[in-house]
């Protein structure tokens, strides 16, 4: 496969380190390949795919919840129950005003930023891959969560989630994984790939919640749970 590895600085995920990617050239044809590249440690920003290639570092590694035998936690209980009032719909990729200020709400409320670049570059720019995002609204049709998606083969993958960062009790990005179990239940997917479990970062560990999960180390799936 023909690529470019870039440097991208500093990792966003542990300290001290530096982090690198492979880009592959042909993303035309790597899009139609997508589901066989996501078991190859491949993901995608917007329209481009990459692949964690960090020097002496494999700390990256792809997670994916079984789907059919995944069976919720006590606190994954109490997620759904206090949410039970929220209606879920599936909607095409899109960032209106509505979305907008959410998006720019989370990012203030949740990561402590504004945002300096175009959302639209990795919320909406897909590179071919086909899929959509799920909405959670409340009884008064208020946007409270949007999960960005691709659905590709016998699997959903995870792109972004962002949501109401007011509504701390809902916990709503628990609810939407579960929500995204749920869509995969409706269409038979099998897989629920939730991108990279990386050990020793606080922001990731929260996807080896879900289980049973496989997790993808030295290049075969590992089964948890």
């Amino acid at each position: 496969m023909r690529g470019i590895v870039y440097h991208c600085g500093p990792c966003p995920y542990l300290p001290d380190r530096e982090f690198h990617a492979f880009h592959p050239l042909d993303h035309m044809q790597q899009a139609i390949r997508y589901r066989a590249l996501m078991d190859s440690r491949f993901r995608r920003s917007g329209g481009h795919l990459y692949r964690p290639m960090c020097p002496g570092c494999e700390a990256c590694q792809p997670i994916r919840v079984d789907v059919q035998a995944f069976r919720p936690r006590d606190d994954q209980r109490r997620s759904a129950k206090r949410n039970r009032d929220l209606v879920v719909q599936w909607q095409p990729r899109g960032l209106d005003d509505e979305r907008l200020t959410l998006f720019t709400r989370y990012q203030l409320g949740i990561h402590q930023r504004s945002i300096d670049e175009d959302p639209a570059a990795f919320l909406v720019e897909d590179g071919g891959i086909p899929g959509g995002e799920l909405h959670a609204r409340d009884r008064q049709g208020r946007l409270l969560a949007v999960s960005v998606c691709d659905q590709v083969g016998d699997a959903l993958s995870s792109v972004y989630c962002y949501y109401d960062p007011d509504c701390p009790r809902r916990s709503l990005g628990t609810f939407m994984v579960l929500s995204e179990l749920a869509h995969c239940r409706a269409t038979a997917a099998r897989w629920l790939y939730l991108g990279f479990l990386v050990r020793g970062c606080a922001k990731m560990d929260y996807k080896a919640r879900y289980r049973p999960h496989e997790v993808l180390e030295a290049g075969a799936w590992v089964r948890y749970g």
